[in-house]
């Protein structure tokens, strides 16, 4: 026996050819190129079904829902308001759908429609639900538009309403300046000088002025401070066109205090004040006055904070 035969005995290898077999190489099959839905922009535009029918699915009415936000967002009102009134129609009419609300939908619909100036459409949509009595930002959103279609009175009540839950927000004060000056340009008091709506305008934009500069705004951190400076230079842009309209304040207070009950009506209807509710005029007078330390008569002290 051999050295090398007595060594393959002694370690006791048995070597066949089948273990030195080169093994096949693994092919890695080729995957496909997949991309998530939700990866893609716009993707809830290309279900190729029709509101009505995705409306009905588990998910499709927030594929509708995304629709609309996509569309406004790349202001593209047309589209987003034809697909919101169908959202808003499908909840309204349909016993399958099992949406509830559409105070969302409606939001951006009004927006859309006010940008298409599209009056019609927006006054029925304000009309379209008035049930979110506890939403602020729906008075805010009402309150805007309101003055669009001619509904000033409704629009001052709005903002009264508003301003108890968030007496330091300027803008309702800005809204109210804007109605006043709508109503007076669309039907003018007959003689200029009892015209009181211009002055109201003014007092408005100087509560909203003062609430500005008064607010605990955090100016050391600069994107607030370059809010507060903007949106400051734009009412005071605002404050100085109602005194360039003839508004001063100071002769609403005057004319407000000389008020005589026996022709009360008489006065207020030649001031353009009739179309709106007396008390809320009266408030607005009595938050100015509170604010100045005026003396207040005893009929107005007896008016309660609306």
């Amino acid at each position: 026996m051999s050295l090398e035969e007595e060594q393959d005995g002694l370690f006791g290898f048995d070597f066949d050819e089948d273990d030195f077999e080169t093994k096949k190489e693994r092919v890695i099959p080729e995957q496909a190129d997949y991309q998530a839905k939700i990866e893609t922009d716009g993707w809830f535009h290309e279900s190729g079904k029709s509101i009505d029918e995705l409306m009905l699915e588990q998910h499709g009415p927030n594929e509708v829902k995304n629709a609309v936000e996509h569309d406004y967002f790349y202001k593209r009102y047309d589209r987003a308001l034809t697909t919101a009134l169908g959202y808003i129609r499908v909840v309204k009419t349909s016993d399958q759908c099992k949406v509830t609300g559409t105070k969302e939908i409606t939001d951006i619909a009004m927006h859309c429609a006010a940008k298409l100036n599209r009056l019609d459409t927006l006054e029925e949509l304000l009309d379209l639900d008035k049930s979110h009595t506890q939403d602020l930002g729906l008075y805010l959103v009402r309150a805007k538009f309101y003055p669009l279609v001619g509904r000033y009175a409704e629009a001052i009540d709005t903002c009264v309403m508003y301003h108890k839950e968030r007496k330091l927000d300027y803008r309702i004060w800005s809204i109210m300046a804007d109605v006043f000056i709508r109503s007076a340009q669309q039907s003018p008091a007959s003689n200029a000088e009892d015209e009181m709506r211009y002055h109201l305008a003014n007092l408005a934009m100087q509560r909203a002025v003062h609430i500005v500069k008064t607010s605990r705004w955090k100016t050391n951190i600069d994107f607030v401070k370059r809010r507060l400076d903007r949106d400051l230079q734009g009412l005071e842009s605002r404050l100085q066109q109602t005194i360039d309209q003839g508004g001063n304040a100071d002769k609403f207070v005057e004319w407000m205090s000389s008020l005589s009950p026996a022709d009360q009506d008489k006065t207020i209807k030649a001031s353009g004040l009739s179309e709106f509710d007396w008390q809320h005029v009266v408030w607005i007078y009595k938050d100015w006055a509170l604010r100045q330390d005026l003396d207040l008569d005893d009929d107005i002290k007896a008016v309660k904070d609306m």
